[in-house]
């Protein structure tokens, strides 16, 4: 895996511009391990790939990963800092789980993001819950899943639970606490919008002042840019 700096972070950016969720989390990877194929990205656990996400931006940005929220009881602003490498240590793919049942085995895997990505094009939750749930359970139809089966639903949910972060914050304002998801893949293609704009406006200006083109600026390293724009600024 390669960090997103220089060129690599204005690829990712403009390829993420064309993308979609849930394919943008596997535009940001494919770019930092271009030896790997999207179908190969595309059937990792949720847990595995947002693991990985959370190693590329320890690489890119380091180990901080600063937020807020607002409270829901005040709407007061609420300010959160985690580590990115202790939380990608939390986030282990889980193993399939295999049983038997009326003679038949079965075997359920986690999910992945094109499964994800299936869920997504149907129209209500019970549909995309029902696809999800035939998809791991390697079905061709939902027509089973769609029999209430909560034991079915309860083996789905321990086998993603850990894909998942979930924050507990507590409002300084009012008391009130709320437990809210982190979106890993959302969070670090916002850092990389960020970084992708800063990197395009020190280009745009080293550009206009040196005559450089946009690959010699983007190849240097950010403290050399900064010691230019430094001296631009005297």
């Amino acid at each position: 895996m390669r960090a997103l700096n220089g060129e690599r972070i204005l690829i990712a950016w403009e390829r993420g511009q064309a993308s979609r969720e849930p394919w943008l989390a596997l535009v940001l990877l494919e770019v930092a391990m271009p030896e790997r194929e999207m179908k190969e990205l595309a059937a990792l656990p949720l847990a595995e790939r947002n693991a990985m996400l959370l190693r590329l931006h320890v690489m890119t940005f380091g180990r901080s990963v600063e937020g807020f929220a607002v409270c829901a009881e005040c709407g007061e602003q609420l300010e959160f800092a985690m580590d990115a490498a202790d939380m990608a240590r939390t986030l282990r793919a889980a193993e399939p789980e295999i049983w038997v049942e009326a003679d038949n085995q079965m075997r359920m895997r986690p999910a992945d993001t094109s499964d994800v990505a299936a869920s997504l094009k149907v129209t209500s939750d019970e549909d995309a819950r029902a696809l999800l749930l035939a998809r791991t359970l390697g079905m061709e139809s939902t027509d089973l899943v769609r029999a209430e089966r909560p034991d079915w639903v309860a083996r789905f949910d321990r086998l993603n639970c850990s894909a998942e972060i979930r924050c507990v914050l507590s409002c300084a304002q009012c008391g009130a606490r709320a437990a809210l998801d982190f979106d890993v893949a959302g969070f670090v293609w916002r850092e990389i919008q960020v970084a992708a704009r800063r990197l395009m406006a020190e280009i745009h200006r080293l550009a206009s002042a040196y005559g450089w083109n946009e690959k010699a600026v983007a190849r240097m390293s950010a403290v050399r840019r900064a010691a230019y724009l430094e001296m631009l600024n005297a």
